[in-house]
């Protein structure tokens, strides 16, 4: 028997790439479905957090509008008292000016009686 000679041989496997590729595709396509499940829930949030902040301006507006009235009316109450103490100081004002026009004419007939008063004295001294 003769000893045959031993050649190594070549075995080739063939992979089909579009396994390969398909296979890929399912991973990145369940990743997407869950990045996608992820989005919707963050909606449902960022939605929820927009209700929030939307019942929330609508209160403080309520509460600024509240608090506006107030102090109009509070300005309107403080206009009027300013008005009447206002009338009264015009009243008393007229008042003082009056007396002291009557006070100005009784100093100047006082002036005039002295001042007569005084010629009478001097013409009495001329005469005698």
């Amino acid at each position: 028997m003769e000893l045959q000679s031993e050649e190594p041989k070549e075995v080739v496997y063939r992979i089909d790439p579009f396994s390969i590729i398909f296979r890929e595709l399912d991973l990145i396509h369940s990743e997407i479905r869950e990045i996608k499940s992820e989005i919707v829930f963050l909606h449902q949030r960022v939605d929820e957090t927009n209700k929030r902040i939307d019942e929330l301006n609508m209160r403080v507006d309520k509460k600024i509008d509240e608090t506006n009235k107030r102090i109009d009316e509070l300005n309107t109450a403080i206009n009027k008292r300013i008005d009447e103490t206002n009338l009264r100081i015009d009243t008393l004002s007229r008042d003082i000016n009056k007396r002291l026009d009557k006070l100005f004419l009784v100093v100047i007939i006082n002036l005039i009686a002295i001042i007569g008063f005084l010629f009478k004295i001097v013409l009495d001294g001329l005469i005698k």
